[in-house]
């Protein structure tokens, strides 16, 4: 038999994933307004789609996808693609998310996707 076909780092379909986390816990609210964002965009004049979501995901390499979580990866597919579409400017969302945290005593590390308290 040939070799296996390529696998992105991304698809882990038929590997072996290790115990399933089976514990509830709530959703946080930024990420409420992140899915209805996106479900209002994909709906509106179809401005993204669950394809180019995907795609979004793919082009980040392994290092960022591994670091953000199942919401990080969908905020920041969604920041990538409107800002590829000229609807949002990324400098803008993340001088927006740079105020939101001063406002709370905290500081965003954008390299880092981190966010922790203002010195």
């Amino acid at each position: 038999m040939g070799e296996p076909p390529f696998r992105g780092y991304h698809d882990i379909g038929g590997l072996p994933g290790g115990p399933i986390q089976q514990d509830e816990h709530p959703f946080a609210d930024w990420q409420k307004l992140s899915e209805a964002i996106r479900g209002a965009l994909e709906q509106k004049d179809r401005c993204v789609s669950l394809d180019e979501i995907r795609r979004a995901f793919e082009s980040f390499g392994e290092p960022l996808y591994e670091t953000l979580g199942f919401y990080e990866r969908r905020a920041e597919a969604l920041t990538l693609l409107l800002d590829e579409k000229g609807l949002v400017d990324r400098a803008e969302v993340l001088a927006r998310m740079d105020a939101l945290a001063a406002g709370r005593g905290q500081r965003v590390d954008h390299a880092a996707k981190t966010v922790m308290e203002a010195k």
